[in-house]
């Protein structure tokens, strides 16, 4: 069974005044994305990425890995949403995860089904595994459409960069490799979590 593998792109270099679209990566960071490509398990088919920088950057390091070419596809892209924001932006995040309304917010909805269209197209003609590199919050609802994940929890559980396996016909989603970098902090306690676990996430968010 084929599945597809979603990568949360590594850290991006922060630089204020400039939209987050255009963030790259550091080069720590694609050290990151070196051991992440080498984590990976045999028989990958295809490597995808969105438009944005810092993906495209995370995904051009896995590419050269494996000796694969990386395709871009704009149906991966990040949440589309402001560029600035007057409150906390991880608490406006998570809250729009849970379903409160932002405006100016694509519609989650219409992020489910652009990335749902993205992955059928990455898939199509492939055998193998298909890693996509793509973003924090997309990724989530998209896995929360075909996987049984609490998908607030398990955004503030992700990592950069992280890579998830996902069986869509059975709902399976499995750990393949953990970043060291989280917004706020390194993640402690993750070692061992593969495959998920909605107890694990929360005690290792209260941490």
């Amino acid at each position: 069974m084929s599945c597809v593998i979603v990568v949360r792109h590594a850290m991006p270099e922060v630089v204020r005044g400039v939209s987050s679209r255009q963030w790259g990566l550091s080069e720590a960071s694609r050290e990151d994305c070196v051991l992440l490509a080498h984590a990976l398990p045999p028989g990958i088919g295809r490597v995808w990425s969105s438009d944005e920088r810092k993906a495209k950057e995370t995904a051009d390091v896995v590419g050269r890995r494996l000796g694969l070419p990386v395709s871009v596809d704009v149906g991966f892209g990040e949440v589309d949403r402001p560029d600035v924001w007057d409150r906390d932006y991880r608490e406006v995040a998570a809250g729009y995860l849970g379903g409160a309304d932002e405006p100016g917010w694509e519609e989650r909805a219409a992020v489910v089904r652009r990335f749902a269209a993205a992955v059928g197209r990455a898939q199509g003609g492939t055998t193998g595994d298909v890693v996509i590199v793509t973003h924090g919050m997309a990724m989530s609802l998209w896995v929360a459409s075909v996987a049984p994940v609490a998908v607030v929890e398990w955004w503030r559980a992700l990592t950069f960069p992280d890579a998830w396996r996902i069986e869509i016909e059975t709902g399976v989603v499995e750990r393949v490799w953990m970043g060291g970098a989280r917004r706020g902090g390194l993640v402690a306690g993750y070692s061992e979590f593969r495959h998920f676990d909605l107890k694990l996430v929360n005690s290792i968010n209260s941490v």
